[in-house]
């Protein structure tokens, strides 16, 4: 491990860990100021195959960023995990309550397997593994040099993005799909209905169904703004096509088509029931509007009943029969009271 430098504004903490007992592997960098000794952003990525745990850690910490980051964009994780794993990690790193604190002096004297032994405590509850091992290696740096490096790859990325944009559309597999190697793939959770969606087993290549973006990077911020999926702050569901549902044990991988180009990832560990995508339910502003046979013919469509208009419809089916059993319950009264 890299000699602690306190003179350094930064410490980045590169770690990996393993929880064979639930098939749960990951990789996370977290970025510590030396001042505060608070942790000022971290990035993390869950997956069930073991592959993820091979990846060597002692890479310098851009090349850490970047494989998390490409993983992420591939779809190469467990969405659900990796936002468990997440959110551990933030109860660790949380000024004042968490751990931070410990992890740095642990650092600071070379204690590693210290530092490692609180990672492996919060990592537990969300891997369901009490056996759970990781491993950390440590670089200390200076803002400026960070800056720098970031600097310099957002311009890579921009001549990248040129060179390619006049380039043939290549293709890459994902779940066994082929897609443009342009193509982005995003978290995404499935709107569920546990009375009237459909089971994820009985869903076919093409159903559309209700998605939100769970992805919290820039570029999920970016898509959201891009798809109309914000409402007053509030991520809202928006249609999408299914492509592809595989089972890998008892986990479900579902890929959706969201837009052109855009395609959407989840991954659950129940076959459960996804909502249907009803246009009439669709909380987005300014939808562009398609035109349908019915339209062409001046035919109008049946337009579906929104859940405030069906519960409504029960609400009175409800009525008129507690109405009718009462006036023939109050009628036979009047019988029984005359023939007495």
């Amino acid at each position: 491990m890299e000699e602690f430098r306190t003179d350094s504004t930064l410490t980045i903490i590169k770690g990996k860990f393993k929880a064979p007992a639930s098939s749960s592997f990951g990789l996370f960098i977290a970025f510590m100021d030396n001042l505060s000794k608070n942790v000022e952003r971290f990035d993390v990525l869950a997956s069930h195959f073991s592959t993820v745990f091979e990846n060597n850690i002692n890479i310098p910490w851009s090349e850490q960023e970047e494989l998390i980051t490409k993983m992420k964009w591939k779809g190469e994780y467990a969405n659900n995990l990796t936002h468990d794993v997440q959110a551990s990690l933030e109860d660790l790193f949380e000024p004042g309550t968490g751990r931070g604190l410990d992890i740095w002096q642990a650092l600071k004297k070379l204690q590693v397997s210290k530092a490692v032994a609180v990672f492996e405590e919060y990592l537990m509850r969300p891997t369901g593994d009490k056996q759970v091992k990781c491993e950390i290696a440590i670089e200390t740096v200076n803002k400026s040099d960070i800056e720098q490096i970031k600097k310099e790859r957002t311009e890579k990325n921009s001549q990248d993005l040129l060179k390619s944009s006049g380039a043939a559309s290549e293709t890459h597999s994902s779940d066994g799909l082929n897609i443009a190697e342009s193509a982005v793939v995003l978290d995404v959770d499935i709107v569920l209905s546990p009375i009237s969606g459909v089971l994820l087993t009985e869903l076919k290549q093409g159903d559309k169904i209700l998605v939100k973006i769970s992805e919290t990077t820039s570029r999920g911020q970016y898509f959201i703004d891009l798809l109309g999926a914000s409402v007053e702050n509030e991520i809202v569901p928006i249609p999408a096509n299914i492509e592809k549902i595989t089972f890998s044990g008892k986990y479900y991988n579902v890929f959706v088509n969201i837009g052109p180009g855009i395609y959407g990832k989840s991954i659950t560990e129940d076959n459960l029931k996804a909502k249907l995508y009803n246009p009439a339910q669709d909380k987005r502003k300014n939808i562009p509007q398609q035109t349908s046979p019915q339209h062409a013919f001046n035919v109008p469509a049946s337009t579906p009943l929104t859940e405030v208009q069906e519960e409504k419809k029960e609400k009175n089916a409800y009525l008129i029969f507690f109405i009718i059993g009462g006036m023939a319950l109050l009628l036979l009264l009047i019988l029984i009271f005359l023939f007495i």
